[in-house]
């Protein structure tokens, strides 16, 4: 009975934390560049029956939450109006110094900012922070001499696209950004090729991605896929409370007869 009451206890914990995995998906289905994340499970430990068989015979004693694995399908790009919106095709992401720190996101809505001077404009992300060049500097616009307005055309070659030899391995932050981990490597860009030897095919060739402009990726997530994990989540819970629920009444049976 202990045993039982110990696998029902483990199993409830495992697909409560998954169905707040399913939920933070489900919430952020609309949300610009979302990467969806999976609950991957594994047994608890097993230990040897007391049988007299010659073979051994193993119980095992629950499951738990191994890891939340990040999941970087490609979200669909959707057209916009807006000269400010871009969107990463294939690999890559945008960097973003926010306090001080330097994380990185696929969302690609991004606006202007205005200095205190008020002559100056810095291209920044929805929240303020400065996105940055292929060097990590901040984005300074310039302006049009004519119209005084600042030039918001061919921003994708100013952009900074960054990279990770492990992208699985970036950690998700409440931005819907990432921040690298010794996981996920040191971020790099790939270099511009020389004026003098530049062709568009060979650029296309050595870069795993391209990015598009009045444009901007949605998130990846599928929702009949998260809804049908729900559910399933859902009656796997439902059934670990029924085992918790039996064992405890049986083990008050058992006190009962003594």
């Amino acid at each position: 009975m202990n045993i039982a009451f110990c696998n029902g206890v483990s199993g409830l914990i495992t697909y409560q934390q998954d169905l707040d995995v399913l939920a933070h998906n489900i919430a952020n289905v609309n949300t610009n560049g979302y990467k969806s994340t999976r609950t991957a499970f594994e047994d608890l430990l097993y230990t040897e029956m007391d049988t007299n068989a010659e073979l051994k015979h193993l119980t095992g004693h629950g499951i738990r939450s191994r890891s939340i694995d990040l999941l970087m399908d490609q979200g669909s790009p959707r057209q916009t109006s807006r000269r400010l919106d871009f969107a990463i095709m294939g690999e890559g992401f945008f960097a973003v110094e926010r306090n001080g720190r330097v994380e990185y996101t696929r969302d690609g809505v991004l606006s202007i900012s205005m200095e205190e001077d008020g002559k100056d404009g810095y291209l920044v992300a929805g929240d303020g922070g400065y996105i940055l060049d292929s060097k990590g500097k901040r984005i300074k616009l310039e302006r049009d001499k004519e119209t005084n307005q600042f030039i918001t055309e061919n921003l994708t070659d100013k952009i900074g696209v960054y990279l990770f030899s492990n992208p699985y391995g970036l950690e998700q932050t409440t931005q819907s950004s990432f921040v690298e981990t010794p996981i996920s490597g040191a971020p790099y860009v790939i270099a511009e090729p020389k004026a003098n030897n530049r062709r568009k095919d060979d650029e296309a060739q050595t870069k795993p991605y391209s990015v598009l402009q009045m444009a901007v990726e949605s998130s990846n997530v599928n929702l009949a896929d998260e809804m049908v994990g729900m559910i399933v989540t859902q009656r796997a819970y439902q059934m670990n409370a029924k085992m918790v629920q039996t064992a405890d009444q049986l083990e008050e049976i058992v006190n009962n007869l003594r």
